[in-house]
């Protein structure tokens, strides 16, 4: 039996509060990470520290399914679009992979690497022979 292996990161965006925004990634055993070139706003970019490298889906301390997404759009600048991406796979029977863009007022935009078979078809047609990358 193979294990699901993700790697996951945002990219930089800012935050409302910071001081509350690191308690809230604290909480959801998330990493910090901040440019380089830091300005006079600190920009901020998360990472799952958990091993299985996946944006969390339960919330630690009750076990509820939770959306990532939906918690993390009221800490957002409203200035700011931040964009959590993941990427994963079970061996090679599939590979997986998504990017949501989170707003402040909890709009969300998802895209999936599932997508590219609808996309497929309707550049070259619908009766082409698209198998898919699995098993």
């Amino acid at each position: 039996m193979a294990n699901y292996t993700a790697a996951a990161r945002s990219n930089y965006f800012r935050v409302k509060n910071p001081k509350t925004f690191r308690r809230w990634c604290k909480v959801f055993d998330l990493d910090i990470l901040m440019p380089d070139d830091a300005g006079p706003e600190p920009f901020f970019a998360i990472t799952p520290s958990s091993d299985t490298g996946s944006w969390p889906g339960f919330h630690p301390d009750t076990d509820e399914e939770i959306d990532i997404h939906h918690e993390l759009a009221p800490h957002l600048d409203p200035r700011d679009v931040a964009i959590l991406m993941q990427s994963g796979h079970e061996k090679l029977r599939y590979i997986t992979g998504f990017a949501t863009a989170v707003h402040a007022d909890g709009r969300t935009v998802t895209i999936s690497l599932r997508d590219i078979y609808d996309r497929a078809r309707e550049e070259f047609g619908q009766d082409l022979s698209i198998t898919e990358a699995i098993y």
